[in-house]
Order: C-alpha cells, then sequence, then structure tokens
C-alpha cells in the first residue's frame, strides 16, 4: 500500500471518529434529564390514573416472554436503573427491554433491546420477607439515542433526604391484587415517609435505613411496579428518581406502606457502573 493510500484512509477514519463524536455530542445538545414530556395532567399501580402517553420518557418496560416483568428507569444511554429482584432468579438474556413505550398493544416508535449485562448490588440478600440493597444496573445491548419520547431521569444528590414531600410512581403493573396488569402507562402520587413514621408502620422490624416509605391512601406499587421509578419533581421542574419500588405486602394497605429503595444511598456505586456511557444534563 503507497503513502497517499495509507494516508487517506487515515484521513477517513479521523473523520469518521469525529463525526461519531459529534452525533453523541448532538444528542445531548439541551437535553434535560428527568423532563416530562409534554404537560402533565391528571389506574397498575392500584388507585392510579391514565399518565399522558409519554410524559414520563425514562420509564421502561422489562418483559420476558412477552410478558411484563418489571419496570425501570433510563440513566444513560445504555444503561437502565431497576430492581435487584428482578433479575436475581430469572435469566436476563430471555428478557427484552421496551424504551419511549405507552401502550403495550403499540409499539409505534418503541426502541426495543436486550440485555447485555446485569449487575445486582453486591450486599444484595433476600428473605421471605424482604430484600436489601434491592438495586441493579441493566446494560443494554446496545445505545438509545434520546428524543422527546425517551430522555433519562436525574439521580438525586448523595444523601438527599425526600421525607414529607409528594413522589409519583408509574408503571404498567397490576392495577389489584387479583387482576391483571395495565395496558397504558398508569401514575399515582403519594407521600413520602420520613424515616421515623416509617418505624411505626407494620413493617418497622423488616425496615432499614437504605429504605424509604410512602402511601396514600388506595394507591401503592403492586406486582409489576417492581423496579420502577418513585420520582420526585424538584423546583427546577425537573423530576429526580427518588426510590426505587422493590417489595410491600398487598397493594395499597394502609397497614403497609410501599417500600423501595432510596436512591441517594447509591449515587456513587450508580456512577460508578455507567463510566463512558453518555445522559443529559
Amino acid at each position: 500500500m503507497d503513502f497517499i493510500s495509507m494516508r487517506s484512509i487515515l484521513s477517513l477514519t479521523v473523520v469518521l471518529f469525529c463525526l461519531g463524536f459529534q452525533v453523541a455530542l448532538a444528542q445531548t445538545h439541551g437535553c434535560k434529564c428527568g423532563k416530562a414530556s409534554g404537560s402533565i395532567v391528571e389506574m397498575r399501580i392500584v388507585g392510579g390514573r391514565r399518565a399522558v402517553p409519554h410524559s414520563f420518557p425514562w420509564t421502561v418496560a422489562i418483559l420476558k416472554q412477552k410478558l411484563l416483568h418489571c419496570g425501570g428507569a433510563l440513566i444513560t444511554n445504555e444503561h437502565v436503573l431497576s430492581a435487584g429482584h428482578c433479575f436475581k432468579w430469572d435469566e436476563p438474556k430471555i428478557m427484552r427491554v421496551l424504551l419511549g413505550l405507552d401502550h403495550l398493544d403499540n409499539m409505534t416508535g418503541v426502541e426495543i433491546r436486550t440485555i447485555s449485562n446485569v449487575k445486582i448490588h453486591e450486599h444484595f440478600t433476600s428473605t421471605a420477607l424482604r430484600d436489601e440493597h434491592d438495586i441493579a444496573i441493566v446494560t443494554l445491548n446496545k445505545p438509545v439515542f434520546f428524543g422527546d419520547n425517551i430522555i433519562p431521569i436525574c439521580l438525586p444528590s448523595p444523601g438527599a433526604d425526600f421525607a414529607n414531600r409528594m413522589g409519583t410512581i408509574v408503571g404498567w403493573g397490576r392495577v389489584g391484587v387479583d387482576k391483571s396488569s395495565s395496558r397504558t402507562l398508569l401514575k399515582a402520587s403519594l407521600r413520602i415517609l420520613s424515616q421515623e413514621q416509617s418505624m411505626k408502620s407494620e413493617l418497622k422490624q423488616h425496615f432499614k435505613p437504605t429504605m424509604m416509605c410512602a402511601f396514600s391512601k388506595g394507591i401503592n406499587g403492586c406486582q409489576g411496579d417492581s423496579g420502577g421509578p418513585l420520582v420526585v419533581l424538584e423546583p427546577t421542574e425537573r423530576y429526580v428518581q427518588a426510590g426505587i419500588v422493590f417489595w410491600g405486602i398487598g397493594c395499597a394497605d394502609p397497614k403497609y406502606p410501599g417500600v423501595y429503595t432510596k436512591v441517594s444511598d447509591y449515587v456513587d456505586w450508580i456512577k460508578e457502573h455507567f463510566e463512558g456511557a453518555w445522559t443529559c444534563d
């Protein structure tokens, strides 16, 4: 190969690399994490309401053999935050991740990915009554591009406390203990309890500092919402993920508030496992 040909190949390689870098920059330019798509107005989620289509664009559905398995939240262009128990005893290779989804019967514009890796927290433990450190990072088989219907959620500041604030849960899970999953994305608002309030509930003997409780009368997460996000709207009009749905007793029982993994206790751990991926400002 002569010198001119070699130089041409090198020049082309540099151009392609630069173009790829510019595309990556372009998809994050002006991108705001946790920014709801469109206007948000008022049933899995027990007592929930129909969410405006794509109004929570970080929310993903994880299917196993075409059935709803768990939820999750997009945190980078190739990572989803979910619950560890969603993957501990199930094979991720047979799962599919749906992004940009609103209705389970309408795949128009939906991005579908397989799972290339799952990192479950190294201190995850499980008993008959509870899981601890129930958090996992899912790596998609290929990145997604951000747009109106696919935007990552913002992570909270390490150690952030959301006690006595209103949170929102979204998902396609069961709308009642003995009912089927919702076909459309539902949302519900509930109050996040303080650690002291949580310790006064019937769950006090199972409650740990890395957990948080949330409850509103007649509203809670239920089976199928596991792994989904509990988000809080900040004064900046952007949502941050306060919790991950992971366990409870029954659905919407006032004696047993829903229990969530407290994301602010794991921010450093999360960031360690998505180094090099793209997210929004």
